[in-house]
């Protein structure tokens, strides 16, 4: 018992607890670019079409790394003492202060151009701040740090999106969306008072050939073409970034159809939203929580095989659904499903971590983690086809064993993985 009390110790160490508190802010704002603002909208009587036109304001999230070389080699010249990182998630994070206070003013039925102005801010001022605090993340821990920084960080973020998610839906029965956003205003503007004054930044020392290039780089393309060379001239730099396209692709296919699936199988919205979102939430919470402690005890090459394999064949739980739809099998299906998702979501969080050079982690992060949400958005796209033309139960079986491609080229670079970690190790003896 007391061995594993110890196993969990790192996670309350100040820079991982501050860590963790930067990914709770991360993750606040972006379901008001999904599916609250959809919510929002068509409480007020707003049509579908501008609903839909409407998620085109997310796109932020996926272009940030074209502005994210900037905010590696740059600070805003009102916060700039304040340190490289710190300086420009306190500028975003104040932003998205005032955007929420904008939005608790405004009415979707007379006013949904300014709305649409604002989500932009909103998603742009978000992605930002992403940008910074995945840097921060990496600049700050050590590389032995990485994996409980990167668990803490998935357990905070989906805490936040619960409360933006099922807490506001909650409280929008009870009380105006005027206040609600006023009391989210509130809130962000405490959570950049806390990292104003309370979250350090410390000050390393980068690889000066590296800083000094990017630094003097005339052109947003320079900007994004020195990190992106600094990257792909590493061995086996392509088929790593094949490994990140496909790493997720079980759950790109089959998660876009998921919530039609239970539809089809005669579930409540009650039943979905208690299981999916509160059982769910839990086993996620759980598989990214323990992760780094799993992390600990074998090797970075072993967790990933274990994650892809893992995450693949949980789809096969939907089989059981299909033939006995019960609240008990869903509960089973999705539980296993987001307790191996939250575990594989930390361990490729803290490889991509390990894989960035840190004169470059805003920049890298950002590159490595859109080639990585470009694959979810691509793969997803042709699950309809697959399910009209061969039926449910051979849609998850063949979505089970989508790990497959991504298995064949993890073996393809084992080598690159495991000189990696120990690299890495070696740096921090």
């Amino acid at each position: 018992m007391t061995q594993l009390l110890q196993s969990f110790k790192p996670y309350f160490s100040s820079k991982i607890l501050a860590v963790g508190f930067l990914s709770f802010a991360s993750g606040l704002p972006i379901l008001m670019t999904l599916s609250t603002l959809t919510y929002w909208l068509s409480k007020y009587g707003v049509d579908k079409k501008s609903i839909g036109l409407m998620s085109l304001a997310g796109l932020p999230y996926v272009f940030k790394f074209l502005w994210a070389p900037f905010l590696d080699a740059k600070r805003p010249f009102i916060l700039n003492k304040l340190g490289r990182r710190k300086s420009w998630i306190v500028l975003f994070q104040t932003c998205l202060t005032l955007i929420f206070f904008a939005l608790s003013t405004v009415n979707p039925t007379e006013h949904i151009g300014i709305i649409s102005i604002l989500i932009l801010l909103l998603a742009a001022s978000s992605a930002s701040q992403d940008i910074v605090i995945d840097a921060y993340r990496i600049d700050t821990l050590s590389n032995e740090e990485q994996s409980y920084g990167s668990s803490l960080s998935q357990v905070t973020y989906r805490m936040a999106m619960l409360i933006m998610g099922a807490a506001v839906l909650f409280a929008s029965d009870y009380i105006a969306w005027s206040s609600i956003f006023l009391l989210v205003s509130v809130l962000f503007g405490a959570i950049t008072v806390i990292t104003l004054l309370f979250i350090k930044e410390e000050q390393k020392n980068l690889e000066p050939s590296s800083t000094q290039t990017l630094s003097t780089a005339s052109t947003l393309a320079d900007y994004i073409l020195i990190p992106f060379k600094n990257f792909i001239v590493r061995p086996q730099a392509l088929l790593i970034l094949i490994f990140i396209l496909l790493f997720k692709m079980p759950d790109a296919i089959a998660g876009v159809l998921i919530p039609a699936f239970y539809d089809e199988m005669g579930y409540t919205g009650t039943q979905i939203g208690l299981i999916s979102k509160v059982y769910g939430l839990i086993a996620t919470l759980l598989g990214a929580f323990i992760s780094a402690n799993i992390i600990s005890r074998m090797s970075l090459y072993s967790a990933l095989i274990w994650s892809s394999t893992l995450m693949g064949l949980t789809n096969l739980g939907y089989i059981l659904v299909l033939h006995y739809p019960t609240a008990l099998s869903l509960t089973l299906a999705i539980s296993l499903e987001n307790f191996i998702g939250g575990f594989a979501s930390a361990v490729f969080i803290t490889y991509l971590s390990l894989l960035c050079n840190r004169s470059y982690s805003a920049t890298q992060y950002a590159m490595l983690s859109a080639i990585a949400a470009f694959s979810l958005r691509i793969f997803g796209s042709f699950s309809g086809f697959a399910v009209e033309d061969y039926g449910w139960q051979s849609f998850f079986i063949f979505t089970a064993f989508l790990f497959v491609p991504a298995l064949f080229v993890l073996t393809m670079i084992k080598t690159s993985i495991l000189q990696l970690q120990a690299s890495n190790t070696a740096k921090q003896n």
